[in-house]
């Protein structure tokens, strides 16, 4: 059984006000400096049944004229953004191309990736910035592949992506770049159609139920929400993962000498310092009583999914039992994904650079500003 460190080892970083994953209460009003409020719930069972109940609404939350509480929002065509009938009819199209037996074929892919970037990491000779070199590459390669993105569209493919994340900058230029990466979207699934491979995007081409299937504008769709869920927040995982294993000797003892326990431990660090420590937005179609308090209809609510790790109900047991992949209908469809990219990452740091430590202060590392992830925007290793 792996040991569970205290999570004080783990260092939280920047998180919207009024939030603290120690100090939490089950359901809370939150006033944004620019005076928008909303419910945050930190409470396990609440936090479950909010993600859960149909009265807590994603298409409302998304709606023209809604108040956005977030930076970064999916398009109310997104799977993250769709409620009842339209959501179930996507999720079951697709399900079969997220299965644990279909993402396990690309474990080899993911392992060749990992053993690639560390071992140029290894000949770059330290130091270097995780974040930059391994991290963030690793989650790319593997969407690249998975995805079918051929390898001499890499470089196209790899510049456009980083617009679903910005916070600023350009606004015209981030427009231009968001309509060339569905615009390359959209060639590549023509290009699955008329081309099939062994890739994700190939079987989504493919999915059917008694005649149904997703159309191109869904599929492009689709792809875009996939990049979102699984570009960023993975590299961010793998970063925050890489971090507690380095501050804290037992898990990096793990690491290094019992491999077969590397994924009890992702559990532990899915739980304790996920880069995504909020849900998406949901609004209340309805009054409804949660815990101690009434949310009134229209009004905003968000799953502080960090607290709730950390809250009654969400500790060890037989299956993981953390949020951080969410929970109910939208829970994540690319979990299994995200886990085999942790899993290889940390195999495959314990085994390659098994040296490997911190080369600046835990205390002053740099944390990405506020927003819907959490993660470094450098962290600095050697060797």
């Amino acid at each position: 059984m792996t040991a569970r460190p205290t999570t004080e080892v783990c260092p939280v970083g920047p998180l919207p006000d009024g939030l603290d994953p120690d100090r939490t209460v089950p359901v809370r009003s939150i006033t944004l400096p620019d005076g928008r409020t909303y419910w945050s719930v930190a409470d396990h069972a609440l936090a479950r049944r909010v993600l859960s109940d149909p009265r807590f609404s994603r298409e409302a939350a998304v709606a023209p004229g809604t108040e956005k509480l977030m930076t970064v929002n999916p398009s109310a065509d997104s799977i993250i953004s769709m409620d009842g009938a339209r959501h179930t009819r996507i999720r079951r199209l697709i399900a079969g191309a997220f299965t644990e037996r279909r993402v396990a074929e690309f474990r080899p892919a993911v392992e060749r990736f990992s053993t690639e970037l560390l071992d140029r990491l290894a000949d770059q000779g330290p130091p270097a910035d995780l974040v930059a070199h391994y991290s963030s590459r690793l989650s790319l390669s593997v969407l690249c592949h998975v995805l079918g993105v051929p390898l001499e569209d890499e470089p196209e493919f790899r510049s456009l992506v980083p617009v679903l994340f910005q916070l600023d900058g350009d606004e015209t230029e981030g427009r231009r770049k968001a309509y060339l990466l569905a615009q390359y979207m959209n060639r590549l699934v023509t290009r699955k159609r008329r081309h099939p491979g062994r890739d994700l995007l190939t079987t989504l081409v493919e999915a059917g139920d008694d005649g149904d299937r997703l159309s191109s504008r869904e599929l492009v769709t689709l792809s875009l929400a996939l990049l979102m869920a699984g570009y960023d927040t993975t590299g961010d995982q793998i970063t925050l993962a890489v971090l507690a294993v380095l501050l804290d000797p037992q898990r990096r003892q793990a690491v290094t000498t019992r491999p077969d326990e590397v994924p009890e431990l992702v559990e532990d660090l899915l739980r304790h310092t996920p880069s995504t420590p909020l849900s998406f937005t949901r609004v209340a179609t309805e009054d409804v009583e949660l815990g101690d308090v009434l949310v009134a209809r229209g009004e905003s609510v968000v799953v502080f999914a960090m607290g709730a790790n950390r809250s009654p109900g969400s500790g060890p047991g037989p299956a993981p039992r953390h949020l951080t992949f969410g929970y109910g209908p939208h829970r994540c469809v690319g979990a299994p994904l995200a886990r085999l990219q942790l899993v290889s990452a940390l195999r495959g740091i314990g085994e390659r650079l098994p040296g490997l430590t911190l080369a600046e202060d835990p205390e002053n590392l740099p944390w990405k500003p506020v927003g819907v992830t959490r993660g470094l925007s450098r962290m600095r290793v050697t060797w």
